[in-house]
């Protein structure tokens, strides 16, 4: 169950990637998806390894800007294997009929002072979700830096099927 509620966790999108330049690359050193939920009252963290991200960001120009994520479901790691094997199967994730995550960007706005505003469509287990993210970007070193934040309802992608003890909500880091 508590694999359940990790792999709802999804994942989505984005704890902290860094990109260069206007077209931005990914500094795949830097960049994760953490997530954490409640399993019988006790916190579970997991991660998700493999992210790429398609990012164009200018704060002068917000409507070309965009973000999009593809999340490797199989690179979903948790303290134990026997969680993460579990995540794998059809009550979880369901990896081998939907081995991605994916996020795809609509619209970017600015909310206030550092703080702006993705909308766009989470696909998770082939549910597809309107969802919003605010996003913390800021510029050091000539490197972008993009901060979410978030939490997610599990049942709304049909994760971790009607567990009791597993938490609805997947905080995503």
């Amino acid at each position: 169950m508590f694999n359940r509620f990790i792999k709802s966790v999804f994942i989505f999108i984005f704890s902290v990637a860094t990109c260069f330049s206007q077209e931005y690359v990914q500094n795949k050193n830097e960049t994760t998806i953490t997530f954490k939920i409640k399993n019988f009252g006790v916190t579970v963290e997991g991660l998700f390894k493999d992210i790429k991200f398609d990012c164009n960001f200018n704060p002068k120009q917000l409507k070309k800007s965009y973000l999009n994520a593809d999340i490797s479901v199989k690179s979903i790691f948790t303290k134990s294997k026997a969680m993460r094997d579990h995540l794998m199967k059809s009550d979880f994730f369901d990896v081998e009929k939907h081995p991605k995550i994916i996020f795809k960007s609509q619209e970017i706005i600015k909310n206030k002072e550092g703080v702006f505003i993705i909308k766009g469509d989470l696909n998770i287990k082939g549910i597809k979700k309107h969802f919003e993210v605010p996003l913390t970007i800021k510029e050091i070193d000539k490197k972008l830096i993009i901060k979410a934040n978030f939490t997610l309802n599990r049942k709304d992608f049909n994760v971790g099927g009607s567990s009791l003890v597993l938490s609805k909500k997947v905080n995503v880091i």
